[in-house]
């Protein structure tokens, strides 16, 4: 069945900044993660800007304080990040932008290259449909190990929706369709929808928007009343 579906990417598009960052931070404050730890993940995504590591490679040092924890304690606190540290840098105009998709029938879809499974409170938070993000392994016990599968970011987000989709019999309706992204990674996932809203993107970004057709670039701060749309 057909169905109209607004797919938003999270970090920088409704979001300020890099969600595992903030993430790893709150894991050291909380005593989950030692300074050790922390540090570890923040040398690995230096690493990663420099070509030295894979962004996989890179998460996964990142996030290697959880291996080990189960899926019950690690939902408890993803629901008080979430709560406490992602929802006050949300982009009002951001949110305001997701529940008028909803009232207007779309089926909003959360599609991030952060791992789903500390944004899935997202779902109750802003009456999302779903998260689709990158994947981490549990084993037989509830135990988390390691990140599994390609990072959800470019060509992955569009292969990871059509799995979804046809898991649920369902096909994007692509004339009814929006996606909203920040950045040149959610390019492939802006591309299935006719209607595509680049929210703060930068010059490469730019330049790549210039071939493509019904772009609305929009320009969303922390601060409520601050959108301004570029056609």
């Amino acid at each position: 069945m057909q169905k109209k579906y607004a797919l938003f990417d999270f970090d920088g598009t409704l979001c300020k900044g890099d969600s595992i960052i903030q993430l790893c931070q709150f894991a050291c404050k909380r005593k989950l993660c030692t300074r050790r730890q922390l540090l570890r993940g923040i040398c690995a995504a230096i690493r990663f800007k420099l070509g030295r590591l894979t962004i996989e490679q890179a998460k996964q040092q990142a996030l290697a304080w959880i291996k080990g924890r189960s899926e019950i304690e690690m939902a408890d606190f993803a629901q008080l990040f979430c709560r406490e540290v992602l929802v006050p840098r949300f982009f009002p105009d951001g949110i305001a932008a997701l529940q008028k998709e909803k009232a207007n029938g779309a089926t909003v879809l959360l599609i991030t290259a952060s791992p789903s499974f500390y944004l899935m409170p997202m779902k109750d938070i802003l009456g999302v449909y779903d998260v689709i993000g990158t994947r981490m392994d549990v084993d037989p016990s509830g135990l988390y190990t390691s990140l599994v599968g390609d990072n959800c970011r470019g060509l992955q987000k569009a292969l990871r929706l059509a799995e979804y989709l046809a898991a649920k019999g369902d096909r994007l309706d692509y004339e009814s369709s929006t996606a909203y992204g920040n950045s040149t990674g959610d390019l492939p996932m802006l591309e299935l929808c006719q209607s595509k809203v680049a929210v703060n993107p930068g010059k490469k970004m730019k330049q790549t928007l210039e071939t493509m057709e019904n772009v609305t670039i929009v320009h969303w701060g922390v601060a409520p009343g601050k959108v301004k749309e570029e056609s």
